[in-house]
């Protein structure tokens, strides 16, 4: 297995895993909200840029119908660059509320990756998995 592959597969569990602890939806609180998860097969796009449409990782609508509550793209250390800045943050903060989940450690490079290409997005948080106790998301 390469590392590209590892990183990957800890991308992806990372995408379920926060899905699943921060966005419960439906849910006893929240019927209305529907939580769909584009890792690793895509779903829901919430729209287009330059003829590309654009897929973050979890998206939460309210129903009936779609109407789209926020967005989350989970971010790994090697996938904070400029291309992803421009490609999927830049166009998906035009379009509703992003939020960007980065590991722990990554909030300065994260921000000025943001502020470098004049990004707002409604919120940074920081996740990371802790062997005991799984895991571990803070707000930036």
């Amino acid at each position: 297995m390469t590392q590209k592959y590892l990183s990957q597969l800890r991308r992806e569990g990372a995408i379920a895993e926060i899905a699943k602890v921060k966005f419960p939806f439906p849910g006893a609180g929240y019927p209305e909200l529907d939580t769909i998860v584009n890792v690793p097969k895509r779903q829901l796009t919430v729209g287009s840029d330059n003829g590309k449409d654009l897929f973050p990782d979890i998206v939460v609508v309210r129903r009936p119908g779609q109407w789209l509550q926020m967005m989350v793209e989970v971010e790994m250390p090697d996938t904070l660059t400029d291309e992803s800045a421009l490609t999927d943050w830049l166009p998906m903060s035009k379009v509703g509320n992003l939020y960007l989940y980065v590991p722990t450690g990554c909030v300065p490079q994260t921000k000025a990756l943001l502020k470098k290409h004049g990004i707002k997005v409604a919120g940074i948080r920081t996740w990371r998995f802790r062997p005991v106790w799984g895991l571990d998301v803070a707000e930036a």
